[in-house]
């Protein structure tokens, strides 16, 4: 499982890192070509949005693996590691929930770019090519959310302090 792990980081990280490069290249090229030649590339625009919102999907997901989403503690704190651990189960279940009626809606959303050939205004690339990042991410995420949930469980219910450098998951 560790492999499927290992692999899975690799991927997340990996496109996170090309798309950003990528999103930076074409921002540059951009801003250079409209002082110096006047003119600015109308599709970069475009595909600087396709970009940014798969990074923003992957990051999320890559947010919950390294425990750092936003959460509220404050009641979480008052209770007991085996309290605060039903807590972090409950979370992680409701972000499950929510991930599966995100991969739903997104896959219906892609089915219908599909079938009614919805193309970008600049460059009449299918716009599912953007729209795929919702159920893709929410899959991304909602296995980030099961893995981190599953681990913060463990630990809390064992009574088990953090590891060193390792963030506290906030339900």
């Amino acid at each position: 499982m560790k492999m499927v792990f290992k692999i899975l980081d690799y991927i997340e990280e990996t496109l996170i890192v090309i798309l950003l490069a990528f999103m930076t290249i074409m921002n540059f090229a951009n801003v250079v070509s409209r002082y110096l030649l006047a003119n600015s590339f109308s599709f970069t625009e475009e595909l600087t949005v396709m970009a940014f919102v798969w990074v923003s999907m992957l990051g999320i997901a890559t947010g919950y693996k390294k425990y750092s989403h936003l959460g509220m503690s404050f009641v979480v704190d008052q209770f007991p590691p085996k309290g605060q651990a039903v807590f972090v189960l409950l979370s992680m279940v409701c972000s499950l929930a929510t991930m599966c009626f995100m991969v739903y809606l997104g896959f219906e959303m892609v089915s219908n770019q599909i079938m009614l050939k919805s193309m970008t205004p600049a460059l009449r690339l299918p716009s599912a090519m953007q729209g795929l990042a919702m159920p893709v991410g929410g899959l991304f995420i909602a296995v980030r959310s099961l893995q981190a949930g599953i681990l913060e469980f463990l630990r809390l219910w064992r009574g088990q302090e953090p590891k060193a450098g390792e963030e506290q998951v906030i339900c």
